[in-house]
This record gives C-alpha cells, sequence and structure tokens, in this order.
C-alpha cells in the first residue's frame, strides 16, 4: 500500500491542506490564570513608570537649558549695547577733549608771555654755561643718575642779589 501512495498524485493546481494534530487544551487552575494575567500588567505598568519619570527629567533638562541659553544671549546682548554706549561715548569725550585743546592752545599768545617776561619780569635766556644736554630715551619722565653741579651763585641768586 506504501508503493500505490507514493505512485499517487494529485491533480489540479492547488495542494491540499493538512490539518495538524489538535492537542485538547488543558485546563488551568483560575488562580495560575490570574497570576499569569497580573504579572505582565504589573510589569508593563513599572516600566511604564520608569519611561514617564525618565522622559520627565529628560524634559525639565532641556527647558533648563534652554532658559539657561535665553538668559545668557540676552546678558549678552545687554553687554554689547553696552560696550557700543561706551564707544560712543568715548568718541565723544576724545572729540571734545580735542576741541578743548586747540581752543586752549589758539588763546594762548606766546609772544605776549615772552614779552612780559623779558620786560616786566626780567627774565633773560639762558647762557651755554647754564644749559645741561642730557639723552634722554624715553619721552615721559626723566630720571636723574647724578647730582646736578651746583655754582657757586645761581640765576635766581644773581637776579634777586641774593649772596650765599
Amino acid at each position: 500500500m506504501d508503493y500505490d501512495r507514493r505512485k499517487r498524485y494529485i491533480e489540479g493546481n492547488t495542494v491540499r491542506k493538512t490539518e495538524p494534530l489538535r492537542r485538547p487544551k488543558r485546563q488551568e487552575e483560575p488562580r495560575r490564570q490570574a497570576k499569569r494575567r497580573r504579572a505582565p500588567r504589573e510589569k508593563i505598568q513599572y516600566v511604564n513608570v520608569l519611561y514617564a519619570i525618565f522622559v520627565v527629567t529628560a524634559t525639565c533638562m532641556l527647558l533648563w537649558s534652554c532658559v539657561n541659553y535665553l538668559q545668557l544671549q540676552a546678558e549678552t546682548t545687554s553687554r554689547m549695547k553696552n560696550i557700543a554706549a561706551l564707544e560712543m561715548k568715548l568718541e565723544e569725550l576724545k572729540k571734545e577733549n580735542d576741541d578743548n585743546y586747540t581752543r586752549i592752545m589758539t588763546s594762548v599768545d606766546l609772544e605776549y608771555i615772552k614779552d612780559v617776561a623779558i620786560n616786566e619780569l626780567g627774565m633773560v635766556y639762558a647762557g651755554e654755561d647754564q644749559v645741561i644736554l642730557y639723552d634722554g630715551k624715553t619721552r615721559d619722565y626723566v630720571r636723574q643718575n647724578q647730582e646736578i653741579p651746583k655754582e657757586e651763585k645761581t640765576l635766581i641768586d644773581q637776579i634777586l642779589g641774593n649772596d650765599r
């Protein structure tokens, strides 16, 4: 009979479906069924709570970062405006200073000062022996390395007629 079975074939373009053997379901106790249903639910709830906590924490951190970024941006903007205002004030003060310097320099009559010093105060030009030359490398101050040689009578003493 096995031989006949192997030689047989089915005509047509569809294959018949074979049905698997069905085993009868075991009836579980109602307690076990309840435990099986409850355990996955508790696990799912625990995972959902952890996920919700993670999402809330991440959202809070993101909002905190955004608020800090906006505060820093506002602070930077206000500092830039302050710097621009100070630069404008500096330019105005420089212009005012230059204007005052020009006004003062034009108001001073050096010829009048020379005339008063020579004619009214009796001042004279310094002689060649009274001038001491020095080699100054800097322009902002002079450092005295030696004592200036003293004469027996200084120019002021000669003018005032004081004897030492």
